[in-house]
């Protein structure tokens, strides 16, 4: 259960930081597909700020509460099965480097 609500936790705050940049980027290319659109958005940092002065900050999040109900229970599944096949297949951790300091 722990690794069910560890992965449904990252998957959420995954999609919450990375849902802006996936709504720029399709506004981009659905904005090259019109016929006679040239570019609106020279780059990420272009589109961001004019979907947040043109449309509102909101538009940045529209649709996110949808796309939760398909990603939170993917990656929570996706998360545990990692997990629970390095247990069962007794992968051992990693080991962490030392690192070599000069004297």
């Amino acid at each position: 259960m722990m690794r069910l609500s560890c992965g449904a936790l990252a998957g959420l705050f995954g999609q919450t930081f990375t849902y802006p940049l996936d709504v720029v980027r399709r506004q981009m290319q659905v904005e090259n597909l019109q016929p006679g659109g040239g570019p609106r958005h020279a780059s990420t940092w272009k589109g961001l700020t004019t979907i947040v002065s043109e449309q509102g900050w909101r538009q940045l999040f529209a649709g996110l509460s949808i796309n939760y109900i398909k990603i939170v229970p993917s990656v929570a599944i996706g998360f545990t099965a990692y997990d629970m096949m390095k247990s069962w297949l007794r992968i051992p951790p990693r080991q962490k480097t030392q690192s070599v300091s000069a004297a």
